[in-house]
Parts: structure tokens; C-alpha cells; sequence
């Protein structure tokens, strides 16, 4: 085999492995808007500790982003969303050990 057929070869090759990789990125793609589609949590079944976590989790890196944008009334809001979201999870007894920082 000649040096120019190894090349075609090889370029045959390439495009059919992108052609592969380009349906395994639309399949995987169409699975995780499904996925989302359908309810994410139910998918991974969270429990209400575990929102309420990641609920906490979020708030508390807004407020981190809006205290370095200096963009304290924003940071505020999600101090007061953390917080009265800490409060409901109390008062409904689901106490964890998540607690508000300053």
C-alpha cells in the first residue's frame, strides 16, 4: 500500500469515527434534555434533605458572586432567600446540620 492510499485510508477512517462520535453526541444529548424532561430529581430520587442542600448550595454561591461584583443589595436577597430557606426546613423539622454563614 502505497504512502497516498494509506492517507485516503486514513481519511476514511477519521471521517467515519466522526460521523460515529457526532450520533453518540446527538443520542447523549436527546437523553439528558429526556432526562430533564422528565423530572431530573425523580430520575435520581433526592431526597428533601438533599434539595434543600442544593438549594443552599446555590444561594450561597450567588451571594458569594454578588458580594465580589460588589453588588451588595443582590448578595442581600440571597442571604435572606438562604436564611428563609433555612427557617422553613427547621420549622418543618427537617433540621440538618447546614448552617448560614456570614
Amino acid at each position: 500500500m502505497t504512502n497516498e492510499e494509506l492517507e485516503i485510508l486514513a481519511e476514511l477512517l477519521f471521517d467515519k469515527l466522526m460521523e460515529r462520535q457526532e450520533e453518540y453526541d446527538r443520542e447523549f444529548e436527546e437523553n439528558v434534555q429526556d432526562m430533564f424532561k422528565a423530572g431530573f430529581t425523580a430520575e435520581i430520587k433526592l431526597t428533601e434533605e438533599e434539595l434543600m442542600i442544593g438549594e443552599l448550595a446555590r444561594l450561597q454561591t450567588l451571594m458569594m458572586l454578588y458580594e465580589n461584583k460588589e453588588e451588595y443589595e443582590k448578595a442581600a436577597v440571597a442571604y435572606l432567600k438562604k436564611l428563609m430557606t433555612l427557617k422553613r426546613d427547621y420549622d418543618n423539622g427537617n433540621k440538618t446540620n447546614v448552617s448560614p454563614q456570614i
